[in-house]
């Protein structure tokens, strides 16, 4: 009798603000109707999920894992594991993606990956900002571990990098043996878009090289803390607060009401804020907004935002 295939799983990671979520969206607007189905799980920090907010919209079939990291959470690594099997019974994909959380441990989720029947490890992406990835690789052990078990590396943001930045991101993940050597990138469009979806689907062997230990200790001093408002905020004074926390904010992403211009999506990564429209209904009022970062003080930071408010 023939054994039941097993599920190809690829686990696509990266630190706090590389582009793991921008990346994944080109994959899924790639996919040709009828064509590979993808089952998604996203792991993120805080109560609110805005990675899967952001996937949502693309119809895929998706299972939200919030307010902890499964690489450290026994009850979300256990949730993580029964949503994945639940979902392969149900929607049937040809394969499964799962977005970590920017400072998981991938070495950990691969351990539990070769314990799952009916799942087979896929491989390891990792994404990387051109631009600060020399900076996070030097400061980050989360970062230098996700590219320690990376079999791909996927550059981004090259069109912000100078050359000594790309130069310098791209000496780094040498220097850790990442990505087998193999770095990449794919240019904005339809073709580069299916580029990308090809490489990052195409399943790879585990890597042979030793992996770096698993630390059982969770992540440091790193806060992350959600914020909700119902009143509008104020642009300007948003983006000098976000600002003014200097480079101990790591991440901050979420959808809020902007006080005469309605409902936008907020990213801060690295040293820059970024106000767009927000896609599709992501929320029906006020705003959420999730910041992650090095011994923040959660207390000034909710009384910074409050004071950001302002009439609609």
């Amino acid at each position: 009798m023939e054994a039941t295939p097993r599920v190809p799983m690829l686990v696509l990671t990266g630190f706090l603000g590389a582009g793991k979520t921008t990346a994944l969206n080109r994959v899924l607007a790639a996919l040709r109707p009828g064509g590979r189905r993808i089952a998604l799980l996203v792991n993120d920090l805080g109560r609110v999920n805005v990675d899967a907010a952001l996937l949502a919209a693309r119809g895929s079939d998706l299972i939200e894992l919030s307010g902890g990291c499964v690489c450290c959470k026994v009850d979300l690594q256990d949730d993580l594991w029964r949503g994945i099997h639940d979902l392969v019974r149900r929607a049937r994909p040809d394969h499964v993606v799962l977005e970590t959380t920017g400072i998981a441990e991938p070495v950990a989720l691969l351990d539990g990956l070769a314990q799952q029947d009916g799942l087979a490890a896929a491989g390891v992406v990792c994404v990387i900002d051109a631009e600060v990835g020399a900076r996070v690789l030097a400061s980050r052990d989360e970062a230098r571990g996700q590219v320690q078990v990376a079999d791909r590396v996927l550059l981004t943001k090259l069109d912000l990098a100078s050359a000594e930045q790309a130069l310098a991101t791209r000496a780094a993940v040498r220097e850790l043996g990442g990505a087998h050597g193999e770095l990449a990138s794919f240019p904005a469009g339809p073709q580069g878009d299916f580029e990308l979806a090809q490489w990052m689907l195409e399943t790879r062997a585990p890597g042979t090289r030793a992996r770096p230990p698993v630390r059982r200790h969770g992540h440091g001093q790193l806060v992350a803390f959600s914020f909700a408002c119902e009143q509008p905020l104020v642009e300007p004074a948003l983006a000098d607060v976000l600002g003014g926390v200097g480079p101990a904010l790591l991440r901050a992403k979420g959808f809020v009401r902007l006080a005469g211009r309605g409902r936008v999506l907020v990213q801060r990564a690295g040293e820059r804020t970024v106000f767009t429209d927000a896609p599709g209904e992501t929320a029906a009022h006020g705003s959420e907004l999730v910041l992650i970062g090095d011994g923040l003080d959660e207390s000034a930071l909710r009384r910074a935002l409050w004071a950001c408010t302002a009439r609609g």
